[in-house]
Order: structure tokens, then sequence, then C-alpha cells
């Protein structure tokens, strides 16, 4: 129990030399699946602007880097630890201005209206404290006719995980649904996906 719950705390805000040499890693290894079926829903485009919120160890930025070569790639996650990591980790494309990196919760993305044309979150819904007003700061920052992709874990797949009973909040996709209904998002479409571990969704929607 007790390492449950402090798994639980690990993931959802990494934190000191634990976070940084675990989290990191078990991110990027456990969440791969995940990360490719959102990068492929991307369809990204070398000018595309596009944010990442709750990026973790990096997995999906590095992939993206690869194909975003003339518009803008950023990225915010909540843990101090994740960021460091990760400004380690492509330092190179921070010092020549191709990937911005910054702390911040998904409630209040530091960037203007209309700043994105694709945006994309891996598993980080279950740790945002408000998850409308989350969908509502990626409504906002994007442009019109910006794409939105997220993908998470189903909830049955997280049912039997000790960890879950700690501050992890599992969601139906017809609950994501009507809230980005709700803050604006329109050709809402949910897939259903299974790797080893877990089956998970795929839900985008268009500002």
């Amino acid at each position: 129990m007790l390492f449950d719950k402090f798994l639980a705390k690990q993931l959802g805000n990494p934190s000191g030399i634990v976070g940084y040499w675990m989290a990191a890693p078990l991110w990027n290894k456990r969440n791969s699946a995940l990360n490719d079926v959102a990068f492929d829903n991307l369809a990204l485009t070398p000018q595309d602007r596009v944010l990442e919120v709750g990026f973790g160890g990096g997995y999906l930025l590095g992939k993206m880097s690869n194909v975003v070569t003339r518009g803008l790639l950023a990225g915010v996650d909540a843990s101090p630890a994740m960021v460091a990591f990760c400004e380690k980790r492509y330092r190179s494309l921070v010092r020549d201005g191709k990937l911005e990196i910054k702390c911040a919760r998904a409630e209040c993305l530091p960037y203007p209206p209309g700043h994105f044309t694709k945006a994309c979150t891996v598993n980080s819904i279950f740790y945002w404290q408000d998850v409308s007003q989350a969908l509502g700061e990626f409504g906002r920052v994007l442009a019109d006719g910006g794409k939105l992709v997220m993908c998470f874990t189903c909830k049955e797949s997280l049912e039997n995980r000790g960890f879950t009973k700690y501050g992890l909040a599992p969601y139906e996709p017809d609950q994501v649904q009507q809230i980005m209904q709700s803050v604006g998002f329109h050709e809402i479409r949910v897939t259903r996906y299974s790797d080893r571990h877990r089956n998970f969704l795929c839900i985008t929607g268009i500002k």
C-alpha cells in the first residue's frame, strides 16, 4: 500500500532524484503505444505549431521533433523534474529555438489564444485538477480548425491497479466527449486500442 501511494504520487507529479530517474523512463516505456497512436492521429506537417501537455519523459516530443522542423514544438508539464529531464535530453533543440519547454499545469497554459495548430496529451487527464478548465485551455490556445488528440488508459484497465486508489481519477469516453463539446470542440471521434498492458482510447476533436 505504501508503494502504491508513492507510485501514484510520482506518476502524478514526479519529483526529486527518484522522479528524475524513475518516472521519466517509466513514462517513456509504459506509454509508448499510446504516444505512437497520438503521433499517428496528429498527422503532423513540418509547418505545424504543436503543443504537448504532460510530456513526462519526452518520448512523443522526440518523435514530433523529427517532423515539425519549420513550425513550433512546445511542451508543458506540471513536474519540475520532468521539465529538467527534457531540457537536458533535448538541450540542442531548446538551444536552437526548435523546442519550448515550460513548467505549467493544464488548467493554465502559458500561451496566447490561437497559438497552435495542433495539441496533444497522453495519460495526463487523470492528474488534472479541473478537466473542464484544462480542455477549455486547449481550446483557447488552438487556432480555429486546430486539432486536439488525447490518449488515455480505459477506466476498466485502471480499476485493478493498486496505485489508482490514491488521487487518480479515471474517465469514461462519453464524459470526456461531453466536456469537449461543452468547451467548443466538434467532429469528436473516439477510437479504442489495446496493447499488452491495457486498453486505451484515442479521442480527437476540432476547435
